[in-house]
């Protein structure tokens, strides 16, 4: 897979890497690179944070972390 917090619901669900896994990835790193945080650093990288990927569970920011178009993009990048 590579590593959990940064792998798409869709991969996590068997289905092939492609163009939108690659951007929610993006929007991953673009979390880490905002607030100089892994993604989900408080929660074990096993099935249930794979179970809350896949249900739509996504780090937390505000707009003191980001600036809001940031925010907004990076949560565009995670959209299904």
């Amino acid at each position: 897979y590579g590593v959990m917090p940064f792998v798409a619901p869709e991969v996590l669900r068997g289905k092939p890497y492609n163009q939108a896994a690659d951007v929610y990835s993006f929007g991953m790193i673009m979390y880490h690179i905002a607030t100089g945080r892994q993604p989900f650093a408080n929660c074990a990288h096993d099935s249930i944070l794979a179970l809350n990927i896949c249900n739509g569970i996504r780090p937390e920011i505000n707009e003191q972390e980001a600036p809001k178009f940031y925010i907004d993009l990076m949560k565009n990048c995670w959209d299904p």
